[in-house]
This record gives structure tokens, C-alpha cells and sequence, in this order.
């Protein structure tokens, strides 16, 4: 599985956002105001659509926020005209989780200036945090 570093501009979709988008420690709000104003589960892709894969992890990076906050598996690539989509399948109980406590670029390491795989270390960063947030479901179900 590889991880994927989705940037989306929560300024883009600044009409839907609180006035306090960019310092609540929550990006629920953010998250769910972006939600509204575009589908949440297909992404025009400018790059990796050629080596991204079915069942590969995508990470939701708000740029301006510089953190994670929702985090989902591809579920299709496909081609339209001439743009490219990918299709997720976001993970509702771990992008809750994320928005509640973002996961900072400073943890991470890696700028993602557009969709990217993410680096060896944001990687090892990520498989670590996905295990905790899976740790953390487990419990709370249980």
C-alpha cells in the first residue's frame, strides 16, 4: 500500500468555511465545509494517476493548515475526456478522529505541492499513525 499526500486549499472553499477556519484546533468544520462545496469522494488528479492504485491510502492535507485531517483508501482512477479522477472511499471513523486531532506537518515532515506519494519518512509516520487510529477504533468499540 502506498501512502498519498492530497493538498486541498481550505481558502478554495472559503464561502462554506467558519470565520475561524485557520486557527480552530478542530478542522471538522473545515472539512465538512469543503464537503459542501464539491464532491468529497472524486479528486481531479494532475499527478500520480499513472502509478496510483486501487486500495492505496489517501491522506487529506489542508495546505494553509499544514496538517491531516481525513484519510481514506482509492478506490478507482479513471479517465474522462482528457482529466483524470480519483475515487475514495474515506474512512469515516479515522477522518473523525483526524479532524479532531489534525496530524501537523511538523510530525510528518513532508510539503506536499501537489498530489504526491508520500516520502520514506512521512510514510513510516503514516503507517504508525494509521496503526494507532486502528488501535484506537478497536477500543472504542469494544
Amino acid at each position: 500500500m502506498t501512502h498519498w499526500l492530497l493538498p486541498i486549499d481550505p481558502a478554495a472553499h472559503a464561502e462554506h468555511q467558519p470565520h475561524d477556519w485557520a486557527t480552530r484546533p478542530d478542522a471538522t468544520s473545515v472539512w465538512e465545509a469543503i464537503a459542501r462545496s464539491q464532491r468529497i469522494d472524486r479528486w481531479c488528479l494532475r499527478s500520480g494517476f499513472r502509478i496510483m492504485r486501487e486500495g492505496d491510502r489517501i491522506w487529506a492535507y489542508l495546505s494553509r493548515r499544514q496538517e491531516l485531517c481525513a484519510t481514506g483508501s482509492v478506490r478507482r482512477i479513471t479517465r474522462e475526456a482528457d482529466r483524470w479522477y480519483v475515487q475514495i472511499a474515506w474512512d469515516e471513523d479515522l477522518t473523525a478522529h483526524l479532524c479532531r486531532q489534525p496530524l501537523p506537518r511538523r510530525e510528518f515532515g513532508q510539503v506536499p505541492m501537489s498530489t504526491c506519494r508520500a516520502n520514506p519518512g512521512a510514510a513510516g509516520v503514516l503507517d504508525e499513525h494509521l496503526r494507532v487510529l486502528r488501535v484506537l477504533r478497536v477500543l472504542r468499540a469494544g
